[in-house]
């Protein structure tokens, strides 16, 4: 897999919210795929998992709030705020429903915008998620956060725990000179950003809500994950009435687009041409218990 960073198209996309960058890859009439980073990351992050889809796929991958090149305010991190914005952002982009898809903390994003936007969605894949009770952080942890912003061996040892499996060294210069430029990006986010997402997903809880989830839905998680364990992946599983299955790659840890790009994307290709025809019951089912209208309110 090579390291590229050079995508088929980057623009920017003005919305009521905010100013996105958006990276993508592919024809803008296939079939509409956006995908999601997680924590300290930007579009950037995408680029190796898009060089592995097939000409097909026209997937967008923008830089959430805060984050990149979009617009870098000081508040609206609340994971109802960022679902606020993905729905904004499709609007803009005359993206009538798209597959979806989500890593790390932006899975609780993903999960929120499903909630409330089930009708936009085709199908939902979550990449080593956040789990949907959301998550805790300690005290302590917050003040390495914080260190962070003007630590920049502190950040760049945080993030390259999140990929053990990509060798990191001299003797891999492109993947090297990839990942400082993942660390550059980290090290300019909005200072705000660097803190407020932690604190989001501690005010964030879908556990009871997920039953709603009964699009298409899954999973992927990597067995040397040091940030999300099997058992988190499993809670959310199960609470997803949608999600039928866990996909376990092995060796591979928190990051499978930068890690295993090919494998995340045979995996969801094949998510992709599966018959989800025993889905449909079940959701028009639930969208004839919760209306439409109903869930967009919410």
């Amino acid at each position: 897999m090579m390291y590229s960073d050079h995508p088929t198209a980057e623009f920017f996309v003005q919305t009521p919210r905010l100013r996105f960058f958006c990276r993508s890859r592919g024809a803008d009439d296939g079939i509409p795929l956006l995908v999601l980073h997680g924590s300290y990351a930007t579009s950037r992050w995408w680029t190796p998992f898009f060089a592995a889809l097939p000409a097909e796929i026209y997937a967008v991958a923008p830089d959430l709030r805060g984050c990149g090149q979009s617009d870098k305010p000081e508040h609206g991190y609340a994971i109802e705020e960022q679902a606020e914005d993905l729905a904004a952002l499709l609007d803009a982009l005359n993206w009538e429903s798209c597959h979806l898809m989500a890593h790390s903390s932006s899975g609780a994003i993903a999960i929120e915008y499903a909630l409330n936007y089930p009708h936009r969605l085709d199908a939902l894949t979550l990449v080593a998620t956040v789990p949907v009770e959301g998550v805790f952080t300690p005290i302590d942890a917050y003040l390495v956060l914080e260190q962070m912003k003007d630590d920049r061996a502190l950040l760049r040892n945080a993030l390259r725990a999140l990929m053990p499996a990509t060798p990191i060294d001299d003797a891999h210069p492109a993947l090297l000179h990839f990942f400082e430029m993942l660390v550059d990006d980290a090290s300019q986010m909005a200072p705000a950003a660097f803190t407020a997402i932690a604190r989001a997903l501690a005010q964030w809880n879908r556990f009871g809500d997920a039953r709603r989830l009964t699009l298409p839905t899954l999973l992927v998680w990597g067995d040397r994950d040091e940030i999300v364990d099997r058992a988190a992946t499993t809670r959310t599983l199960l609470a997803i009435p949608g999600a039928d299955n866990l996909e376990v790659l092995r060796g591979v840890g928190h990051s499978p687009m930068i890690e295993a790009p090919d494998a995340l994307a045979a995996r969801w290709i094949d998510f992709l041409v599966q018959d989800h025809g025993g889905y449909d019951a079940v959701r028009r089912a639930a969208l004839d218990h919760f209306p439409t209208n109903h869930l967009e309110e919410e």
